[in-house]
């Protein structure tokens, strides 16, 4: 399989750096959460 879309739920700590991390090696990514603040 050929992913490259990734979708992240929840941008604390760990869903941020998730979030960073495949974005910065060419993945397209989509973060969700529960705050609007938080993104």
């Amino acid at each position: 399989m050929n992913y490259k879309n990734i979708t992240v739920a929840g941008s604390g700590v760990l869903g941020s750096q998730i979030a960073y991390q495949t974005a910065f090696k060419g993945f397209n990514v989509s973060v969700y959460d529960i705050s609007d603040d938080a993104i």
